[in-house]
């Protein structure tokens, strides 16, 4: 779910490139401003979201027929999340930010129930995601269009495939 929200690309990718002290000194700088603090866990969480992508197609991981993929739930009800469940306005501001309509909050349940087939042998298929288990709350925050931003990438990586194919050299022939 964080990984939505705002965050900070230079940290994302700091955390991406794997140099640890860049990305402290980042996150540092970051935690300084109060304005700014709150980006530093959203761009861990991106960053997860952008290594399970590149890393789940790899030798190590697919080639291995090991599904890698990530989950991202939404507010679920923990010893950890219970002091900002305590109050109607730490309630009302989680909802804000975190909105769930299908189910509101969730128990660790659902969260584990996922985890187990995704780890199971009846994953055979399922890889290189993130897995928003939220309630609902992604696509109240994205809308449902969440991948025009990729139309026109998409379409450009299916015109060099048409123009490296068989059939387009055939198309070509005199």
């Amino acid at each position: 779910m964080s990984s939505l929200q705002p965050n900070a690309p230079h940290l994302v990718d700091a955390l991406l490139s794997g140099t640890e002290a860049e990305a402290m000194e980042i996150a540092e700088q970051l935690s300084m401003d109060a304005q700014t603090g709150n980006l530093i866990y959203a761009s861990s969480k991106r960053a997860i979201s952008r290594w399970v992508r590149m890393r789940s197609v790899s030798p190590e991981w697919a080639g291995a027929g090991i599904p890698l993929n990530a989950v991202a739930p939404g507010i679920v009800t923990t010893p950890m999340t219970s002091d900002l469940l305590s109050t109607p306005e730490s309630v009302a501001f989680l909802d804000a930010v975190v909105p769930m309509p299908l189910n509101y909050h969730q128990p660790p349940e659902s969260i584990a129930n996922l985890l187990i087939w995704l780890t199971s042998p009846q994953n055979t298929h399922c890889a290189g995601q993130t897995i928003y288990c939220d309630g609902g709350s992604d696509v109240v925050l994205r809308g449902e269009d969440a991948w025009g931003w990729a139309d026109a990438r998409v379409g450009e990586y299916f015109q060099r495939i048409a123009s490296v194919s068989p059939a387009a050299e055939e198309d070509t022939a005199p």
